[in-house]
C-alpha cells in the first residue's frame, strides 16, 4: 500500500476516529466517536508486540475498519523551516523537494516530504515561509505496517507539532497570542500561534528525563526558561508579531505543575496546563458522562497527541494540503 500523508486536510468526525501516537517512550491511544465525544485514552508504555496490542484494543472495542489517524513523535522526523518557491499551487511539493534535498542525509528519492505554509504575514511580510517534515519512506512505513495489519484504516499521519495545534486552534479567541510547550523525554516543542495560526514552532533540547518532582530542577527550570524566552523573543523581533499572553504546557499531569508555577512566576504570562477538560472542543461537548475520573484523566492527558490527531483541524481554519 502507498501511503498518502494529508497531514492538514479537511476532515470531519463522521463513524469516529481512533487517534494513535507512535514514539519511543509508548504508544497512546484514543478514540472519538461519531457524536464527537472522546470514548477511549489509554498510554502504553513500550509495548513489546505493538501489532498484537492494536489488534486486541480492536477486537475489543470494535474498531475494525474505523479511520485511524496517526502522529509521530519528533524523534521520526526532520521538521525544516525554508521559504515558500514561487511556483504555482500544483508545483509546489516537487517545488519543495528540490529544495531541501541538500539537507537530507539519505537520498532524496527515499524521503517522504509534506508542508504546511506560514500566514502571508508571518516575517513582516518579507518573504512567504513553510515547514517542511521529511522522513524515510521505509521508516514511515516500518512504523505504519503494525497500525494497518491491526484491522484500523489509516488515512491520515501527522507531525506532532500540528497535531497539538489541533487542539490549540479550537481555543476562545482572547487577544494576544498563544505558547504552546509540549515536553517529550529527550527533548521537546514550542509553537507560537496567533488566530489560530502557527506562526512559529521550535524543537526544544530539553526533556523531561532533566526535570523530577524531588530534588533540584534549577538547570532544567533555567534551560527551559531560556529557549521559551528565545522564542518569544524572536516572535517579536523577525517575525514581527505582537505579544504572547498565554501559555501552555503539556503534558499537565499533577507531577508537572511545578514547571507551570516557575513558568509563570519567570515570565510574567498566564500559563496553564493544557487540561482538555477545560475546553468545550466539539458541539456537543468533547468529555461526557463519568468518563473522566481523576486515573482515567490522566490517561487523556498523557494521550493529548492522539486526541489532537483524531479531532484533525479546527474547521474554522483555512488549511492547506500538500502531499508528495
Amino acid at each position: 500500500m502507498v501511503l498518502s500523508i494529508p497531514w492538514l486536510s479537511k476532515r470531519r468526525v463522521k463513524s469516529g476516529r481512533i487517534g494513535l501516537a507512535i514514539g519511543p517512550d509508548g504508544w497512546a491511544v484514543a478514540c472519538i466517536d461519531a457524536g464527537g465525544r472522546l470514548t477511549y485514552s489509554e498510554f502504553h508504555n513500550q509495548p513489546a508486540n505493538s501489532r498484537q496490542l492494536l489488534a486486541d484494543l480492536v477486537a475489543e472495542h470494535g474498531w475494525q475498519d474505523i479511520p485511524c489517524s496517526v502522529v509521530l513523535h519528533p524523534v521520526y522526523y526532520q521538521l525544516l523551516l525554508a521559504e515558500t518557491p514561487p511556483v504555482e499551487v500544483d508545483e509546489l511539493p516537487a517545488a519543495i523537494r528540490w529544495k531541501i534535498k541538500e539537507l537530507l542525509d539519505y537520498p532524496l528519492e527515499e524521503a517522504a516530504i509534506e508542508h504546511f505554509l506560514l500566514p502571508d504575514d508571518a516575517y513582516r511580510g518579507r518573504q512567504k515561509m513553510l515547514y517542511a517534515a521529511a522522513l524515510r519512506k521505509t521508516a514511515l512505513q516500518d512504523l505504519i505496517d503494525p497500525v494497518e495489519v491491526s484491522g484500523l484504516q489509516v488515512d491520515c499521519v501527522e507531525i506532532a507539532e500540528l497535531a497539538l495545534h489541533n487542539i490549540i486552534s479550537r481555543m476562545p479567541r482572547e487577544g494576544g497570542g498563544i505558547a504552546l510547550v509540549q515536553l517529550h523525554e529527550g527533548e521537546g516543542f514550542i509553537n507560537l500561534v496567533e488566530d489560530g495560526a502557527i506562526y512559529l514552532t521550535r524543537h526544544l533540547d530539553i526533556g523531561l528525563e532533566k526535570f523530577t518532582m524531588e530534588g533540584n530542577n534549577t538547570v532544567f527550570f533555567d534551560s527551559l526558561s531560556l529557549e521559551i524566552q528565545r522564542s518569544l523573543d524572536y516572535y517579536e523581533s523577525q517575525l514581527g508579531k505582537g505579544i504572547i499572553t498565554r501559555l501552555f504546557y503539556s503534558p499537565g499531569l499533577t507531577e508537572t505543575a511545578a514547571i507551570g508555577e516557575f513558568l509563570s512566576a519567570q515570565l510574567g504570562l498566564n500559563v496553564a496546563p493544557l487540561d482538555l477538560s477545560a475546553f468545550d472542543l466539539l458541539e456537543g461537548g468533547l468529555f461526557g458522562g463519568d468518563l473522566f475520573e481523576d486515573e482515567v484523566d490522566e490517561q487523556a492527558l498523557r494521550c493529548i497527541s492522539a486526541i489532537g490527531v483524531a479531532l484533525g483541524p479546527c474547521k474554522e481554519l483555512e488549511l492547506v494540503s500538500a502531499a508528495s
